[in-house]
């Protein structure tokens, strides 16, 4: 009798940051491309990776932006939208795919989110706080999907590290009289 097995270990990997960058496309409203000179333009082609670094913790740690684990929201009824064209690093690229994968919502749309962000000064306020003594960016994010057929149910899960709520570190207060 022949045997059937089927592996559930298979992995893609691969490097994070490699020497090369990478072309890649966002879309923004027409709207919001026109109020834009020549100079911001191109300064906005370069923006994602200063925008990760000062929103990447309050996203992954904030609530969910779409409230439906099997879809994906999209930027639907804003307009025309323009698309440009970035270079970045696979990692940079990444950590929005894994944020917005997180969030339920488009890699376009969470761009756009963090340009709103930008625009309304929120990291001012949050970047210092969530920042102090800590790396600007998480080290690891987990992003874990899960189809239960069982009990009818889809989940997004994003656990990340450092977690300042769940990890212990050496400076924790030990509960008194232990």
């Amino acid at each position: 009798m022949d045997i059937l097995l089927l592996d559930d270990g298979q992995k893609i990997e691969s490097a994070l940051v490699e020497d090369s960058f990478g072309t890649d496309s966002l879309l923004v409203p027409d709207v919001y491309w026109n109020c834009l000179n020549l100079q911001e333009r191109k300064a906005l082609t370069k923006k994602l990776p200063f925008l990760l670094r000062k929103y990447s913790k309050q996203i992954a740690s904030m609530k969910r932006l779409h409230d439906r684990a099997g879809k994906i929201k999209y930027n639907r009824g804003v307009g025309k939208m323009k698309k440009f064209s970035i270079r970045v690093h696979t990692g940079v690229w990444a950590t929005l795919g894994v944020l917005a994968a997180a969030h339920g919502v488009s890699r376009y749309y969470l761009f756009n989110y963090m340009l709103w962000l930008e625009d309304l000064g929120v990291g001012d306020s949050t970047v210092e706080t969530l920042n102090q003594g800590v790396p600007r960016l998480h080290w690891t994010y987990n992003m874990i999907w899960t189809l239960n057929r069982r009990q009818n149910l889809i989940s997004r899960e994003l656990k990340f590290e450092p977690n300042p709520m769940t990890d212990k570190y050496p400076y924790d207060l030990q509960e008194l009289g232990s």
